[in-house]
């Protein structure tokens, strides 16, 4: 009986962990930058579509750029950067917003706008040159408030759920 209980809770603490991971890391080098691009294996697009209907909270996605270069002891940090976007609901204008450091673009549906939240693509790194012994390692933070359980199933306490993951990408 312990023994299911201990894969009952194992599979429990597993499937919370991946609920966000990144599943591709693409670079494209200039002599002056690194463009960068994401993508996600497990996006939490259905309870993200949820949580912007209820047009209370913003949902926040943090992202943190380190760019290393590889030493015997200890690495060196070469280069940092961190990236925002804010998507909420503005209720004078009835539409959905996505805000980061270059604007705000607006959405008519909550779908397209967790769409777009579900990717970033050629986000721009100011630096070169890059060598072979260089890495990047970047960390994603997602931030939102929810009314659903870990089953999906309404509730009437609301939750603040942080999902974060980092990954080392090579150049």
């Amino acid at each position: 009986m312990y023994l299911k209980l201990g894969w009952i809770f194992f599979l429990l603490l597993a499937q919370s962990s991946w609920a966000l991971t990144l599943e591709k890391i693409t670079s494209i080098l200039s002599e002056k930058q690194v463009l960068i691009s994401v993508h996600y294996k497990e996006f939490p697009f259905q309870e993200l579509v949820l949580a912007l209907k209820s047009q209370k909270f913003p949902i926040i996605i943090e992202y943190e750029f380190e760019i290393y270069e590889r030493r015997l002891f200890r690495d060196l940090l070469l280069y940092k950067d961190q990236f925002y976007q804010k998507l909420y609901y503005d209720p004078e204008k009835n539409l959905y917003c996505l805000e980061d450091r270059v604007g705000i673009k607006t959405f008519e549906k909550p779908e397209l706008a967790v769409k777009n939240l579900s990717y970033l693509d050629s986000y721009p790194l100011n630096f070169s040159p890059l060598l072979s012994k260089n890495y990047l390692k970047i960390k994603v933070r997602l931030n939102y408030f929810t009314h659903l359980s870990e089953d999906l199933k309404f509730t009437s306490k609301l939750k603040n759920k942080i999902l974060k993951t980092e990954r080392e990408y090579n150049f």
